[in-house]
């Protein structure tokens, strides 16, 4: 963190302070006009019917569950909880622009950049826990700087909510969070020396982190049926290990009598679990939906070490082709899905939500899968805007608009770089807010005005 410009006069004219907001508003109504009343993927849709009374699961975060039951019982559907994040996301970014005192032009400028980024601006009307989760991080990163920036300590207090949201909202979202803490303490603790001081630091910087998983605890103690997520990631591991070692290494309960190597590598995929799930003839089981006893986790727990161990250069090339999937360009003949959902899906008794059908959503949603192959729709470019930030940000360290971009660039990275692990698709969803990171990063680099010296 720093302690020097950050509160030093900001070179040149700031926007007058309605036009963020006046311009977040804009965005908002857009938005709401857009996608209303939210796009729903089976994910969505299985998320809904655990808040309508389904058995619930904890293969959706439970806390997820519990805010749009909260949304639900006030409306019925996705299209409060959909209202929610991009409230989150456009308070945020009004709040950055203003503490970081944009001139207009930069300020319009930059809340374009990140908002109509084809990326931002295509998950942003999904009802996903990526885009809570984003938007929860934007806004935290619009408090926070509003409270180092004006030395206004009661937008802590809004920060700290958001950020507790976003750690609890995904099951792998605590490496994120991570920097925003560290930040929340250093502004807890500033202007003050000594033990007293340090303390304060390491009680703010814990607190979004302690509250994330007692939030997670809490909700999560309701769940009906736990569910291991690591057998859909062993079984995939071990489907590509088998096929390039020509030996089927996955555990006879997690296949169909008779399915053989070629078979396993003819539905095989190197971006997603799901067609190898659902093209062999001959099957193969559900790893999140079978119960599985105790001694088959073990013996399939065992299994997948045992063949990582065995094959390692096999497994790296298998994580290597789902990193590039993921990361990169998305191929001509893979399901748009991957990319985005324009669709209400429907799940069991779910009753029937009417889609977007506005004139706005179909010259939105006509080209994006023409461009969902290209780099326009792919994670990389957005993460290399970001990178490319870092020399400015680095120089500005010391001034409030460096180290924010420097904080939302570690917290892109600490999310984005386990998935080369633990994923098990390819969705561009996974890397929605790393991308909305590297163009918060960008703009405060680039774009935010300097301070003026003392």
């Amino acid at each position: 963190m720093t302690a020097d410009h950050s509160d030093a006069p900001i070179a040149g004219t700031a926007a007058p302070r309605w036009l963020p907001w006046l311009f977040a508003a804009a965005g908002l109504v857009f938005d709401l006009i857009a996608y209303w009343p939210g796009q729903m993927s089976f994910d969505s849709a299985y998320a809904w019917w655990q808040v309508r009374g389904g058995a619930t699961t904890d293969i959706v975060p439970p806390v997820f569950v519990l805010v749009w039951r909260v949304c639900d019982a006030l409306l019925a559907g996705p299209g409060l909880v959909f209202a929610l994040h991009l409230v989150l996301f456009w308070c945020g970014l009004a709040l950055l622009v203003r503490a970081l005192r944009f001139g207009a032009l930069a300020a319009v400028a930059g809340m374009l950049i990140v908002a109509w980024a084809p990326v931002v601006l295509l998950l942003r009307g999904h009802v996903w826990t990526d885009v809570g989760l984003f938007s929860a991080l934007t806004f935290a990163a619009g408090a926070l700087a509003t409270a180092q920036a004006g030395s206004q300590r009661r937008w802590l207090l809004f920060a700290l909510p958001a950020l507790v949201y976003a750690g609890a909202l995904r099951h792998n979202a605590l490496p994120a969070v991570l920097p925003f803490a560290l930040w929340l303490g250093w502004l807890v603790g500033r202007a003050r020396t000594g033990t007293a001081a340090r303390l304060r630091c390491a009680l703010g910087a814990a607190a979004p982190i302690v509250l994330s998983v007692l939030l997670m605890l809490s909700a999560g103690a309701s769940v009906q049926t736990r569910v291991p997520l690591w057998p859909m990631l062993a079984q995939w591991d071990l489907a590509a290990i088998s096929i390039a070692a020509d030996e089927m290494l996955l555990p006879d309960f997690m296949i169909g009598p008779g399915l053989d190597v070629p078979e396993l590598a003819e539905a095989f995929r190197p971006w997603s679990t799901s067609p190898m799930l659902q093209n062999t003839r001959h099957g193969m089981h559900d790893p999140l939906g079978e119960n599985y006893s105790a001694t088959q986790l073990t013996r399939l727990r065992q299994t997948w070490l045992a063949a990582i161990a065995a094959h390692p250069r096999a497994w790296l090339a298998h994580r290597w082709h789902l990193t590039r999937a993921l990361f990169g360009n998305h191929g001509l003949d893979w399901p748009h899905e991957l990319v985005f959902v324009d669709d209400e899906v429907a799940y069991r008794d779910n009753p029937p939500i009417a889609r977007n059908s506005s004139a706005l959503h179909r010259f939105l949603l006509r080209p994006a899968q023409a461009l969902a192959s290209t780099p326009v729709l792919a994670a990389w470019p957005y993460l290399l805007i970001g990178l490319a930030a870092v020399p400015a940000a680095w120089r500005r360290r010391r001034a409030a608009s460096g180290s924010i971009a420097l904080i939302a660039l570690a917290s892109a990275w600490l999310y984005a770089l386990p998935f080369t692990l633990i994923a098990a698709s390819a969705e561009l969803r996974y890397l929605g807010w790393p991308c909305v990171a590297s163009l918060l990063a960008a703009i405060c680099a680039w774009l935010a005005p300097r301070p003026s010296a003392r």
